[in-house]
C-alpha cells in the first residue's frame, strides 16, 4: 500500500478541517438569527392602539334627529349622551314612525338648522332656535330647552310612534314664542310636505336596540345603558385618520383607478367626467354625512380606531366601544344641499369596509360608545387613553 508522509497528510487535511468549521459557523449563525428572528417576532407587541398623542377633534350634537349638527367646543354628557343630542325628533304621522332623512320622505332635514341659544336668566334655560337656510318661505321657530313641567303639563303627548322597532313616546313641542302665529310641528309640516310632529323624548328609559358586548357591572349606573332618540348607542366615535381614508377611496373609485379588495365585490364602471367626485376640485366628504359626537386626531392608522375597546380621559371619565357602526345609505345624502348620490360613499366603502360578521352585507364606519359614569365633561383638545384594546378581527373574505 502507498503511504503518504506525514507532511502531505497535514496538508491535505487541514484545508477539509477549515471548511468544515467554516460551514458549520455559517450553519450556526443562520440558525441563530432565525431564531432571534423568530423570538423577536413573539415577543413584537401588535399595534392596537394606533397612535400616541390622541385628541377629541370635534364634539357634535344633533339636537333634532337626522337635522343638521352643531360643533361645539365642549358638552357635558350623562349616560345618555351629549346634552340635548337627539333629544327632538320628528314624527311621520301617515307611517308614525321616525321620519328619516335616509329617505326621500324627509331628506331636506338635513337642511334644517337648530342652533343652542342659552340664557341662565330664562327658567328653561334658553331656547333652540330652528332655522331654513334653504327655503324663504318658512319661517324659523323657537322651543324652550329645558321646558319646566309646568309648561309639559300644556303639551300633549304622542305615543305608540315607532324608532327602530320600539314603541315610545313623546311630548308634542310647543313654541316658546308667546305670539307665535304657527306651531313647530305646522311649519315643519309645510317644510317637508306632509303632516308631522316635532316631539321631545320623554323621561321613559329607552333600552339599546341590539344586544351590545358589555359588562353592566362596571357601569356607574344600574340596569344598563339608556339612550334619548339616536339608533343605537349614545355616542359615535370615528377619527380624522379614517374619513381621509374614506375620502380618497371615493375619489380613487370615481376616478376607475379603485382596486378591488374584496372577494365578490367589483367597482362601478368609471364615473363620467361630470361627476362632482371627478373633477380637479373634486367634492370633499364631509364629517357631517356620518353624524359622529366624538371626532379623533393622532390616529396614525385609519380606522385604528376599530381595534379600541376601552378609552379614558385625562381626568378619568370612562366609556365603552363595544362594536363598530354599520352604516345605512344616509352618509350618501350630501350634507350641503340635500340631495343623494346614488353611489358615493357607499359603493366605494362596500369594496373594503365589510369587515363585521354581525352585518356582513353592510361597511361600517366609527364605532359605538357608552359611557362608563353616568355625568362628564368632554372638550375638544381632550387627550385621550386608550385603556383597553385588542386586534378586531375582520369579516374574512370567502
Amino acid at each position: 500500500m502507498l503511504e503518504i508522509p506525514a507532511l502531505e497528510s497535514t496538508i491535505y487535511v487541514r484545508p477539509l478541517i477549515l471548511l468544515f468549521i467554516g460551514i458549520a459557523s455559517v450553519f450556526i449563525a443562520t440558525r441563530k438569527s432565525k431564531l432571534s428572528f423568530y423570538l423577536s417576532q413573539r415577543l413584537k407587541k401588535t399595534d392596537t392602539i394606533h397612535g400616541k398623542d390622541l385628541r377629541i377633534s370635534r364634539i357634535l350634537v344633533y339636537p333634532i334627529k337626522s337635522c343638521a349638527g352643531i360643533d361645539l367646543p365642549c358638552s357635558a354628557y350623562d349616560q345618555e349622551g351629549f346634552e340635548f343630542d337627539r333629544k327632538w325628533m320628528i314624527v311621520d304621522l301617515e307611517k308614525n314612525k321616525q321620519l328619516s332623512a335616509r329617505d326621500n320622505r324627509g331628506i331636506k332635514l338635513v337642511r334644517v338648522f337648530p342652533l343652542i341659544k342659552r340664557d341662565p336668566s330664562s327658567p328653561d334655560g334658553g331656547v333652540l332656535e330652528v332655522t331654513f337656510p334653504d327655503s324663504s318661505d318658512t319661517p324659523s321657530f323657537v322651543i324652550p330647552l329645558n321646558p319646566t313641567q309646568e309648561q309639559i303639563s300644556t303639551w300633549e303627548m304622542h305615543a305608540g310612534f315607532e324608532l327602530w322597532g320600539d314603541s315610545l313616546e313623546g311630548y308634542v313641542v310647543e313654541s316658546a314664542a308667546p305670539d307665535a302665529f304657527e306651531t313647530p310641528s305646522e311649519i315643519l309640516s309645510a317644510y317637508v310636505g306632509r303632516p308631522v310632529l316635532l316631539v321631545m323624548k320623554t323621561p321613559t328609559p329607552r333600552r339599546l336596540t341590539e344586544p351590545m358586548p358589555i359588562d353592566h357591572a362596571r357601569l356607574a349606573y344600574a340596569d344598563g345603558p339608556t339612550m334619548r332618540y339616536p339608533d343605537s348607542t349614545p355616542f359615535l366615535l370615528v377619527s380624522d385618520a379614517s374619513l381621509e381614508d374614506a375620502e380618497a377611496k371615493v375619489w380613487a373609485m370615481a376616478r376607475g383607478t379603485f382596486e378591488k379588495t374584496v372577494a365578490g365585490c367589483a367597482p362601478d364602471d368609471a364615473a363620467p367626467p361630470t361627476n362632482a367626485w371627478v373633477r380637479a376640485d373634486a367634492k370633499r366628504l364631509l364629517m357631517e354625512r356620518f353624524r359622529p359626537n366624538v371626532v379623533m386626531s393622532g390616529v396614525e392608522e385609519a380606522f385604528g380606531e376599530d381595534d379600541w375597546q376601552e378609552i379614558s380621559t385625562a381626568d378619568h371619565h370612562n366609556f365603552v366601544l363595544p362594536a363598530r357602526c354599520p352604516r345605512c345609505m344616509l352618509p350618501n345624502v350630501d350634507t350641503e344641499n340635500g340631495k343623494r348620490d346614488p353611489q358615493m360613499p357607499n359603493n366605494a366603502m362596500m369594496q373594503y369596509r365589510k369587515v363585521d360578521s354581525r352585518e356582513p352585507s353592510k361597511y361600517c364606519f366609527g364605532m359605538y360608545m357608552i359611557p362608563v359614569e353616568d355625568s362628564g365633561v368632554l372638550s375638544i383638545g381632550d387627550q385621550i387613553f386608550v385603556t383597553r384594546s385588542a386586534v378586531n378581527p375582520k369579516l374574512a373574505a370567502d
